[in-house]
């Protein structure tokens, strides 16, 4: 029992040491800090680079190139004069230097499509960035709340210990004077130490929770946590408004359109590679080669070359085609996926309302028994102590106060996270 009690004293002191943290300041360090956030932040900022006019092939290709070349090749010429020029190992040197540009102006619209596409992947980046923030904003707070509701828990549990330990004290001094049995002492102390662990338990979940907020925070797990004495009520909703703001932002279904749109623009891009390619082209380059034996001792060029080319796709094994046709059937995806996400979103919404209103209704319906419960308590405690009532008796009325604090704080906690539920579903919650 002093162990049990060093224990749960050692762990109070951690609430009394660290500083009290809001849930509003939970999710500012969550959002600057939480790792999963980071990573999606990056990936965002990755989509945003990717999405220029050169990656979709807007811009031209200007290249810097050189060569240098030595044949001494065996080398034998015979002229129609009759001539034979004939020398071994000729020595003959190309020096060949150039700028040349290359820029495709038409190509069957493609690169449009894929500049809107690298568009709608930076959308799909952000709205995934997005998606995650909201994510952890909701766990935080759900997990910061159930630390809130687990602190009271505990409290409550403490108290019913405190009863215990008075009835222990009450049957104590009535076996002295006679007027009570070594077995309603026995029986005292035993639900006292029932109530000791069911402490305990409590301060495990709390353990629990404190380490998982912390993690959320990215901060050490064993950081002590103070958070705020009570659930905060839960705010009046509106269903229809909660409906109609999660058609239009919800994020999920946000990405699920996007996704549409990129794979719709996939099929225009995939359709410009089988229209003709026109690109122009033009090289400033110089030239120099000497030979050993031939007709030209050296030959000199320096200057430019320009010209334009077209290319008519005729017949590439037909992938191409086959590849316009996936598209196209992953276009068909996205549009049920997108109808999928759409259908879901409004369960979740009605399900979550359902949740929410059956917690506040339970709210209210503990707040009446509470009150009662309590001026139970204190009546029976003082008939207990006069003896006109049994500890059987008692006992019934204790665990009955304790099981009403404790259906009100989950009550409490419920409708707080079913209000939570909402405002994720709605994109309201940020």
């Amino acid at each position: 029992m002093r162990t049990t009690v060093t224990f749960l004293l050692a762990w109070a002191s951690l609430g009394v040491t660290a500083q009290v943290i809001t849930a509003d300041e939970a999710v500012r360090i969550a959002v600057e800090q939480n790792y999963g956030i980071k990573l999606a932040r990056l990936d965002a900022r990755r989509a945003e680079l990717l999405n220029t006019a050169g990656n979709a092939g807007m811009l031209p290709n200007v290249d810097a190139v050189g060569q240098y070349a030595v044949d001494n090749s065996s080398t034998k010429q015979t002229f129609f004069s009759g001539e034979v020029r004939e020398r071994d190992n000729a020595d003959q040197r190309v020096l060949d230097a150039a700028v040349q540009l290359n820029w495709t102006v038409f190509d069957g619209l493609a690169m449009f499509a894929a500049k809107d596409r690298l568009e709608a992947l930076e959308l799909i980046g952000q709205t995934q960035l997005r998606q995650q923030i909201e994510a952890t904003t909701y766990d935080v707070l759900s997990t910061y709340y159930r630390l809130v509701q687990l602190r009271k828990a505990i409290d409550v549990q403490r108290e019913g210990v405190r009863i215990s330990r008075a009835r222990v004290s009450i049957a104590e001094a009535g076996k002295r004077i006679g007027t009570a049995s070594g077995l309603a002492v026995v029986q005292a102390q035993l639900d006292l130490s029932t109530d000791s662990a069911a402490v305990l338990d409590l301060v495990v979940q709390d353990a629990v929770s404190s380490a998982r907020l912390n993690t959320l925070l990215g901060r050490d797990p064993s950081t002590p946590v103070a958070v705020a004495p009570e659930v905060p009520a839960a705010a009046p909703m509106d269903l229809v408004q909660l409906q109609q703001a999660a058609r239009q932002t919800n994020s999920t279904v946000q990405q699920a359109r996007q996704q549409q749109i990129a794979a719709d623009l996939s099929v225009k891009e995939l359709r410009g590679a089988l229209l003709p390619r026109i690109d122009i082209f033009g090289n400033y380059g110089y030239t120099r080669s000497t030979s050993a034996v031939g007709i030209l001792q050296s030959n000199q060029s320096l200057g430019p070359d320009y010209g334009a080319r077209i290319s008519i796709p005729l017949f590439r094994g037909l992938q191409a085609n086959r590849a316009l046709e996936v598209a196209k059937l992953s276009r068909e995806q996205a549009a049920i996926a997108t109808q999928q996400v759409e259908r879901n979103l409004e369960e979740s919404i009605l399900n979550a309302w359902t949740s929410f209103t059956t917690a506040q209704q339970r709210v209210a319906l503990e707040d009446g028994n509470l009150a009662g419960a309590r001026t139970q308590v204190d009546v029976a405690l003082e008939s207990y102590r006069l003896g006109a009532i049994t500890s059987v008796g008692l006992r019934d009325v204790q665990l009955g106060l304790i099981a009403a604090e404790q259906r009100m704080l989950i009550a409490r906690y419920e409708a707080k996270i079913g209000e939570l539920q909402l405002k994720w579903l709605a994109s309201t919650l940020l």
